[in-house]
């Protein structure tokens, strides 16, 4: 089988190296996904004046 180089640290356990731009974005994108059905009936719905 091929070895896989992944960055292991001391308990040769693998080494996460995200950025905290990464997290970040990660943390803004899961925290944005209930948003989508809000502003969906906010803007789509007739009633909503736009």
């Amino acid at each position: 089988m091929a070895d896989i180089d992944v960055k292991r640290d001391e308990e040769n356990a693998p080494v996460d190296d995200y950025t905290v731009g990464e997290l970040i974005f990660w943390i803004v994108g899961i925290l944005m996904i209930p948003l989508v059905p809000i502003l969906m009936v906010t803007f789509l719905t007739p009633h909503s004046g736009m």
